[in-house]
């Protein structure tokens, strides 16, 4: 519980007294308050850097994700293959013993 003047008699008062107790003035508890300092904001989502930091290191995550995926879907395996030869198998069999 705060105390103010009362603006008609200058006695201390309750902030939360509906009425000066001397004089019989009535107070509103908000009117006998003096104005209170307007609370200080932090900086906007849009202004504040470390948003904006994340923002972007999110982007070049995706972007990058992106372009190494589509880099691994360039060497797919080709579509035929050429059986070895006979000769061909023979020979390896033999170079690799």
């Amino acid at each position: 519980m705060a105390l103010a003047d009362c603006p008609e008699c200058g006695h201390q008062i309750s902030t939360l007294a509906a009425a000066c107790p001397q004089c019989g003035y009535p107070v509103s508890g908000d009117a006998a308050l003096p104005a209170a300092p307007s609370e200080r904001r932090g900086p906007s989502r849009w202004t504040d850097p470390g948003f904006w930091v994340i923002l972007i290191g999110l982007i070049l995550v995706i972007v990058m994700s992106v372009l190494i995926l589509q880099h691994f879907d360039d060497g797919a395996a080709p579509d035929t293959t050429v059986p070895a030869t006979t000769t061909q198998a023979a020979v390896w069999v033999a170079e690799a013993s």
